[in-house]
């Protein structure tokens, strides 16, 4: 019994073997991910979220009103844009300093 080995036999077993490696590196790639992305067991054991306690009820509310005076700043800020590009609007007529001068 003799045993005969072409170069393209040897080609085709070198493409299978790079298909089946590519497909096992990909798997063993995608369980390295997951197991460094995955939370730890305390914390899925824990899955409920805890219970807000009355000082992250006072820090909340704090900080809601403090945002609420920084939009009331912001707000008389922005109200108070009374300027030449205003009066360029309303009236239609261009101010003498934006006219161009030669």
């Amino acid at each position: 019994m003799t045993l005969q080995i072409d170069g393209v036999d040897v080609m085709n077993v070198i493409e299978i073997a790079s298909l089946v490696g590519g497909i096992v590196s990909m798997l063993v790639i995608g369980l390295v991910i997951y197991l460094m992305v995955r939370p730890p067991r305390r914390s899925r054991r824990e899955a409920r979220p805890a219970e807000p306690d009355a000082l992250d009820l006072k820090e909340m509310l704090r900080v809601l009103d403090r945002m609420e005076q920084r939009l009331d700043v912001l707000e008389r800020a922005v109200g108070d844009d009374t300027g030449p590009k205003e009066r360029i609007l309303e009236t239609g007529v261009e101010g003498p300093e934006n006219r161009r001068i030669k």
